[in-house]
């Protein structure tokens, strides 16, 4: 008894795809203009944003506070109290660093 066919074609569910992609072109949401690396642009734009935002300066605040309890209460040294202030100006800082350095050039 030989195997039933199958209901699935490969050819005609290519034939398919192609028709619905050439009946609808505006479903590509293709951006116009732009370069190979426009996407990844945004993303590390977006990180940017994250890492210097709001968030950031919430996190900023809350890590100075705690540093300075437990400095004050003698649970953190001098050093690591500093190392958190640093630390904090050059997350905050960069932008400024590297627009100096890249104007410099």
């Amino acid at each position: 008894m030989p195997a039933p066919k199958s209901l699935f074609n490969p050819s005609a569910l290519a034939f398919a795809v192609f028709a619905a992609v050439m009946a609808f072109p505006e479903a590509a949401h293709a951006q116009g203009g732009g370069g190979l690396f426009d996407s990844f642009t945004n993303l590390l734009t977006a990180l940017v944003d994250v890492l210097t935002g709001v968030w950031a300066r919430l996190v900023g605040i809350i890590a100075i506070f705690v540093a300075g309890i437990l400095w004050l209460s003698g649970r953190l040294e001098m050093r690591h109290f500093i190392a958190v202030i640093g630390g904090l100006i050059l997350v905050f800082g960069a932008a400024a660093i590297v627009d100096g350095v890249a104007g410099a050039v």
